[in-house]
């Protein structure tokens, strides 16, 4: 993944062994929940595990802009979604891409569309080919309703957290998750006709 980076306003000034090694804690406390995002973000394991490396990079290269007083996570999260949407913005920019909405499944909760605990082989199957859709149906979801609906629905953010990664008002948080998933589950619906074309 290409990097853009924003250009600070002064120079960062020296990490402390302290604040390193503090963010070098919060780095490994809150890394699977930032690889969760990224993986529902990018779709796959090696774009999902550059994106963490690349806000991680980012996130030490700019300590000095965190406020030890808040939550890690966030911060990070939205680092992440930052670095995530400038890649999506530039792809855009140069394949004319459409990322026309699908939609969730609120009869179903994610605990049973996410792969759990060991189950019987024929189960196990029919829940990997349902986690696929789902993933495929997310991918086709726009990234700022993706966003929202990942954030809240499988990260189990708050509201306000939520509102605080994605930069916005919690009532656009509300409209953003609400229509990610409308949009998901008419993707969903529309992947469930074409059950082979996908084959695990």
């Amino acid at each position: 993944m290409t990097k853009d980076r924003p250009t600070p306003e002064a120079p960062a000034a020296a990490v402390t062994d302290e604040a390193r090694q503090l963010f070098e804690e919060n780095a490994r406390r809150c890394s699977d929940k930032a690889y969760n995002f990224a993986f529902r973000l990018t779709g796959n394991e090696s774009d999902a595990r550059d994106l963490v490396q690349e806000a991680l990079s980012h996130a030490l290269e700019h300590l000095n802009r965190y406020d030890p007083k808040r939550p890690f996570g966030p911060w990070l999260n939205r680092i992440l979604r930052n670095i995530y949407l400038d890649g999506v913005r530039r792809y855009e920019r140069k394949h004319s891409v459409s990322l026309d909405g699908p939609s969730p499944i609120e009869e179903m909760p994610w605990e049973n569309i996410i792969p759990g605990p060991d189950r019987p082989p024929s189960e196990q199957l029919v829940k990997q080919e349902t986690s696929l859709l789902v993933q495929r149906a997310l991918d086709l979801v726009p990234i700022q309703y993706r966003s929202a609906v990942v954030l809240c629905d499988i990260e189990r953010y708050s509201y306000e957290k939520i509102a605080e990664i994605l930069e916005c008002p919690i009532g656009t948080v509300r409209s953003r998750i609400h229509q990610g998933r409308l949009l998901m589950r008419k993707a969903f619906e529309k992947l469930q006709l074409l059950p082979r074309k996908f084959g695990v």
